[in-house]
């Protein structure tokens, strides 16, 4: 019993919400395909790549990350998941320093969802206003949804961030008072976006025979221009390309098990194979589907223009206004869809830590609606921060682009302890995925570092190193060292408690 007052308190108080389909939705917005097959990957081939091949070949690399996920989330199901099993299993120190650098790491990403849902708004209006010659969706485009990467005025970009802004916020509302609707807005809107994409798969696949035939006009009513040169197979080319679905899509599998202390019962063993897999699904098959329809020589060419993507390629095909109006919102549905799964999960985080005594008592404070709703405010706050950074300078986007470095890293890490486990359990599978996990995050940490490799996420590439990306790592690990050994020197002097022996069990839930 003494150890149990540890803890900040005995229980948790967070009550089981989360059924399956509400953690597979999770994962597949932390996973983001539709994203990933409109301007997160596409734009940036190289040639001689197959990208539905690079999208299989990473999701077969990354089943052992998968598996080792899914044997520590069965083994301790609780609040805060990864961070939990590294600050057990491995080292109470490492797992606090990494654990806090990668959640604040994730308010950036929030603030680029809340940033390109003001854009993907902007694609749509144009593309519909353009083809079905619709002169106040066009207006809305070029004065209210404008383009954030043009040059916009003071009153523009105040009115781009307030509607950012405001959309995060209404989802945050929606956390704090109603937090089981937090669940069932992320898995609505998973629903919707997942369905559109499909829809758009079918949209292309139908339109294969005559695409040539049609897909002219497209490049010219958008001004798309790009050089095709014959098509010549590189597998260096598509393993070049296996980083970038690392980092938009399937090392990304952190929401079911932070989530896990909310889980229903039997929900917890399938929805990260689950989500996987339907996210396999849905970039793998478009891209396939792109290269059937057009050929890979075609795409190359047009690809790097950002214009020409599935998405839009998609909503052209689809001729039929109502069709097109129904892509268009799931489009938009997406990024909407990545800010209510991230609500959700940073909050869960931070209450993870203050419950360990890492952070301050409030962010564990539960509201009458069983909400963490100081956790929720933070996360406010700090989103509002970085969503001001494009704002500033849209190159600056990418600039928060460069978390892929670190998130490798914190999955190493998470392999390094199922690792242990594996050899404290005997479990010779665990050991084995673990290993083979652990093999695979540093190969792609390696490349990532390679300057000449000249990934857009890199911190150093052959130009020199990138400062920005660089000291923004620094800062999320620097947060972290802080917070720990400030919280280690606190505790033992104001309440005599030694954080370090909190690691030694499992949190109660």
């Amino acid at each position: 019993m003494a150890q149990r007052k540890l803890f900040l308190r005995e229980s948790s108080g967070l009550v089981k919400n989360a059924s399956l389909k509400d953690l597979v939705m999770l994962n597949v917005a932390n996973m983001g395909a539709g994203l990933a097959v409109f301007e997160g990957i596409s734009p940036y081939v190289v040639q001689g790549s197959l990208l539905w091949l690079a999208s299989l070949i990473t999701f077969l690399i990354t089943l052992p990350l998968v598996f080792t996920y899914t044997y520590l989330l069965l083994k301790m199901p609780r609040t805060g998941g990864d961070y939990v099993w590294i600050s057990r299993k491995l080292n109470g120190a490492i797992g606090s320093i990494m654990g806090v650098a990668f959640a604040f790491n994730m308010p950036p990403y929030f603030a680029l969802s809340a940033f390109f849902s003001v854009a993907s708004i902007n694609l749509v209006f144009l593309e519909l206003g353009t083809l079905q010659h619709i002169s106040s969706l066009t207006y809305l485009a070029n004065n209210v949804f404008v383009n954030p990467y043009g040059v916009l005025t003071l009153s523009q970009e105040l009115l781009f961030y307030a509607l950012a802004a405001i959309s995060f916020l209404i989802i945050i509302l929606v956390n704090i008072f109603r937090p089981k609707w937090g669940f069932t807005l992320t898995t609505i809107l998973g629903i919707i976006s997942s369905l559109t994409l499909i829809i758009a798969m079918i949209v292309v696949a139908v339109n294969i025979p005559d695409f040539h035939q049609r897909i002219p006009q497209f490049l010219i009513t958008f001004n798309i221009t790009g050089t095709i040169t014959p098509f010549h197979f590189s597998l260096p080319a598509t393993l070049y390309m296996v980083p970038f679905f690392m980092s938009y899509a399937y090392i990304w599998l952190y929401a079911g098990p932070a989530v896990a202390g909310e889980a229903k019962e039997g929900s917890l063993k399938l929805n990260l194979i689950l989500g996987s897999v339907l996210t396999f699904i849905m970039i793998t098959f478009p891209f396939l589907i792109m290269d059937l329809a057009a050929g890979p020589a075609f795409n190359l060419a047009y690809y790097p223009s950002f214009t020409y993507n599935f998405w839009s390629v998609a909503i052209y095909l689809a001729s039929n206004p109502i069709l097109q109006w129904i892509l268009g919102i799931g489009l938009i549905a997406w990024n909407y869809f990545i800010m209510a799964f991230g609500v959700v999960v940073f909050a869960r985080y931070i209450f993870a830590f203050s419950f360990d005594r890492l952070f301050p008592a409030i962010f564990a404070k539960l509201n009458k609606y069983s909400s963490p709703v100081y956790a929720h405010i933070l996360d406010l706050i700090a989103t509002l921060v970085f969503l001001a950074l494009p704002l500033i300078s849209p190159s600056g986007a990418l600039a928060l682009y460069s978390y892929t470095p670190l998130a490798v890293a914190y999955l190493f890490i998470v392999s390094l302890a199922g690792i242990k486990v594996g050899l404290n359990d005997n479990n010779k599978k665990l050991l084995a995925m673990g290993i083979v996990s652990a093999v695979i995050m540093a190969i792609v940490e390696a490349e990532l570092l390679i300057p000449s490799n000249n990934y857009s996420f890199s911190v150093v590439t052959s130009s020199g190193v990138n400062w920005i990306a660089t000291a923004y790592i620094i800062s999320l690990v620097g947060l972290g060292v802080i917070s720990y050994f400030l919280a280690k020197y606190y505790r033992m002097k104001k309440e005599g408690i030694d954080i370090s022996l909190i690691y030694k069990e499992i949190p109660p839930e």
